[in-house]
């Protein structure tokens, strides 16, 4: 729990709102992620080690033998520990023990997504030098980066929620799962346009080949200021796709149980914030072109709070407040002067 909102930023808050008990399960869950996710990021192995490390973790899930999880701890102890997920990663053990008291049912739903997850990113994986970086290609391949990195998540939290109320029946689970990936999607969509900068200044993009080239930019001219006219048109682009997917994310809120507020919250706020996230980025493109990232200010964080804990109680309040909302993101930006 001390660790948790040292590597989370959008779940975090929230996680803690959950139901006790779904809470560890969702806490855990999403650390067992978030170690996977330290693997394929990290700028000091090379992508044969990458693979190699996010193959023993699989393992370590589907074949359970002790020596897999040691071969993956002894693999990741010569990272520098610069980081608060490298130092995650290095207590996989504290991770596992709890992971492990869980009834068979919970691991099992927890496992066969973090698995998932993990055989996604071993083959997005990426070499440590920058020289041999292989980025996306196309709109395609973004989109099946996110659904290994984040629509499994939203696959995970569809079953764990599912196993802990009886009011989510199997109907209501079935409706869920078609919204499932896109509220993981369309959250980080939002942190890759958020994050796109200082993605690039360490080595990395997810902004595809195809969309650059579309706009006749490249990860360099992206970031000129003579070129801002065709960025602003490419962030757009990528913005209305994060639109489409937390449209089918509201999908996924209303469709929960009323009577499951907490879960509901759980939901809602991070889709809000995303909103608010988007609609700031739109009307301020250059900002982000010119910094490292924009944020929502707490001021706002807390306002879409106490409006969230009026809206769960209400499907037509909640859709109310999101077109609201999302009427402020255009579908064309306009230029700034």
């Amino acid at each position: 729990m001390e660790m948790l909102p040292k590597v989370s930023r959008t779940f975090a808050p929230t996680i803690r709102l959950l139901p006790n008990k779904l809470s560890q399960w969702v806490t855990v869950a999403y650390l067992l992620c978030r170690i996977a996710d330290t693997i394929e990021d990290d700028v000091h192995l090379d992508k044969d080690e990458k693979q190699r490390l996010l193959q023993e973790y699989a393992n370590i899930f589907t074949k359970g033998a002790k020596t897999h999880k040691e071969n993956f701890l002894s693999g990741i102890q010569n990272i520098p520990e610069h980081s608060t997920d490298v130092s995650l990663a290095k207590n996989l053990d504290k991770v596992i023990s709890v992971y492990q008291t869980f009834n068979t049912a919970v691991r099992k739903q927890i496992s066969i997504w973090v698995v998932e997850m993990s055989l996604g990113m071993k083959k997005f994986a990426q070499e440590r030098s920058k020289k041999k970086f292989q980025f996306l290609r196309s709109m395609k391949e973004l989109d099946e980066y996110t659904y290994y990195v984040a629509g499994t998540v939203g696959h995970m939290l569809t079953s764990l929620f599912a196993h802990f109320s009886k009011k989510i029946t199997p109907p209501i689970v079935k409706r869920l799962e078609q919204f499932s990936e896109s509220f993981g999607k369309g959250l980080q969509l939002v942190n890759i346009i958020r994050d796109m900068k200082g993605d690039l200044r360490r080595g990395q993009s997810y902004i595809p080949d195809e969309i650059l080239k579309k706009y006749r930019l490249n990860r360099q001219s992206i970031f000129k200021a003579e070129q801002h006219e065709q960025a602003e048109k490419l962030f757009n682009e990528l913005i209305q796709t994060a639109v489409g997917h937390l449209d089918r994310a509201l999908d996924y809120i209303i469709t929960l149980p009323k009577e499951e507020t907490r879960i509901r919250l759980f939901c809602l706020l991070p889709v809000c914030w995303a909103m608010q996230t988007l609609r700031i980025i739109q009307m301020n493109t250059l900002a982000l072109l010119q910094s490292e990232k924009i944020k929502v200010s707490r001021k706002t964080i807390r306002i879409e709070f106490f409006k969230s804990l009026i809206l769960i109680f209400s499907n037509r309040l909640t859709i109310r407040h999101y077109r609201k909302i999302r009427k402020n993101i255009r579908p064309e930006p306009l230029l700034q002067i």
